[in-house]
Parts: C-alpha cells; sequence; structure tokens
C-alpha cells in the first residue's frame, strides 16, 4: 500500500535503518532534474553521515556535512578543500575561491550555532523558545532545529491571516537560502475543533531572536519567564482565547 509524505515534513531514517544511500531509492530516476536536487539536498541535509558514505568520503561521528568537511580558516583551504566542502554541503562547487569561501559563510555560522545550542539542556532550549512564542514540543533535536533557525533568522510570528497559528518554514535546502522559504501556517484548535488555514508566503517579516537569562531560570516563575513575550507579527489579528495549535502528527 503506497503513501503519500511531503518531503520536507518527512524525516530521513538513520543509518543502517533503512536508508543508506540515495540509490536505494526507487525511483529517483525517473524525477525531474529539479526534484532529484530537492531530494538530493532532503537526503544531505537530513542524514550528513549516510551522505558521507555515499560519497566515499570519511568524516568524524556527529559533524555536520559541509561543516564537518571544514578545517580552520576556508580563506586558507586549498581551493580543492573548498569545493570538496561545498558538494557536501549540497552548494554549487564551482567558480573561482573567493566565490567557493563566501558560500561556506554560512555554513560555518550555523554549526557555530548548532554547537552551542546543542550543549544546552531541554529545558533550556524550551525555556528559549517560550521567550520567543515559539513551539516547544518535540525532541531534543528539533528543539535545537528549531532554536537555530530562530537565532539565524528570527522568530517566526503568528499567521497574518488567521493569528492563530505559529507560521512553519520549509527552505529548498539547508544552506544558501538566507531564510528565504515557503511559509505556511498549520492553524490551530480552538473549542469547536480544529481551525483550518490556507495562508502560504515565501517571506514574512521575523522579529529579532532572543535569549534567556539562563542563570535566572530557577528563581523566576514559569509565567515570569515569558511576561515580556509578545506576537512578532504586530499586524496579525489575535489569537482566539482557546486557541491550540496542532501536534506534528495530527
Amino acid at each position: 500500500m503506497m503513501s503519500w509524505r511531503h518531503l520536507e515534513c518527512q524525516k530521513r531514517p538513520k543509518p543502517s535503518k533503512g536508508l543508506d544511500s540515495l540509490d536505494e531509492l526507487a525511483g529517483l530516476t525517473a524525477l525531474s532534474a529539479a526534484d532529484q536536487a530537492k531530494v538530493e539536498a532532503w537526503f544531505l541535509s537530513r542524514a550528513p553521515e549516510a551522505a558521507s558514505k555515499s560519497s566515499g568520503k570519511k568524516r568524524a561521528a556527529g559533524e555536520d556535512g559541509g561543516a564537518g568537511a571544514i578545517s580552520g580558516d576556508p580563506k586558507k583551504m586549498k581551493i580543492g578543500e573548498l569545493k570538496e566542502a561545498c558538494a557536501a554541503a549540497g552548494l554549487a562547487a564551482t567558480g573561482k575561491k573567493d566565490a567557493l569561501v563566501k558560500q561556506l559563510e554560512p555554513v560555518i555560522e550555523r554549526r557555530k550555532v548548532e554547537e552551542a545550542y546543542a550543549a544546552l539542556s531541554g529545558d533550556k532550549l524550551k525555556a528559549m523558545l517560550e521567550l520567543n512564542a515559539q513551539k516547544k514540543s518535540g525532541t531534543k533535536d528539533e528543539l535545537i532545529e528549531r532554536c537555530v533557525d530562530g537565532k539565524l533568522y528570527g522568530a517566526l510570528p503568528r499567521c497574518l491571516d488567521c493569528g492563530g497559528g505559529i507560521l512553519r518554514v520549509s527552505y529548498p535546502s539547508k544552506y544558501g537560502h538566507g531564510g528565504k522559504g515557503r511559509y505556511s501556517c498549520p492553524g490551530y484548535y480552538e473549542d469547536e475543533g480544529y481551525i483550518r488555514c490556507g495562508f502560504s508566503a515565501t517571506d514574512v517579516e521575523r522579529a529579532e531572536w532572543q535569549e534567556p537569562d539562563f542563570g535566572n531560570l530557577k528563581k523566576k516563575a514559569p509565567a515570569a519567564s515569558v511576561a515580556s513575550t509578545a506576537s512578532p507579527a504586530s499586524t496579525a489579528p489575535a489569537a482566539p482565547a482557546a486557541a491550540r495549535l496542532p501536534d506534528d502528527d495530527e
């Protein structure tokens, strides 16, 4: 029985548990070149360790695709090393050295933020998401990803149409998008049931990311730590009082 899922919503199985190489995907070559590129970008961004195996490159466990291939200052890397790092990150591996170095800047920036947030506990990550009025449920990896995205591109606002759902975003690739992607509203729940919303946009205004004072978290009541949060989208209508955002599996 065949089932269908959005590519950006589908998590790639861990290495050795279902998909270690793009060659294992039946029907991949039947897709258009553009769609094949999207699948490859998804594969590289979701499972850099497996992507490394399929390309014959060895990399230490836990290192990110592209970022893991960067050793030291990119400006001091050889042209071949730069091209290898760009290819591992799903970026164009052609052009002069200056262009390749510039392409890798967001890769390095993201790695630094990921490392900093990965060192935080789940409670601290949730406190940060709460301060920025973002969704707090999910695994630690999902919390880290949500915080990293907010740090790099700003907090996601509530829907400009319904005011009830916090917008979701999907990017065409992990790097090189500059925060430009497909924004959509997941809708929300209130007393009479699920309220669907069809809002969609390619760019929205996102508020500057805030980081809490973790040293004071234990001294304040949970409500006090979010007393200053407000909807990032000042023009959005007020959210329904009984609104509840849908879970990922709903």
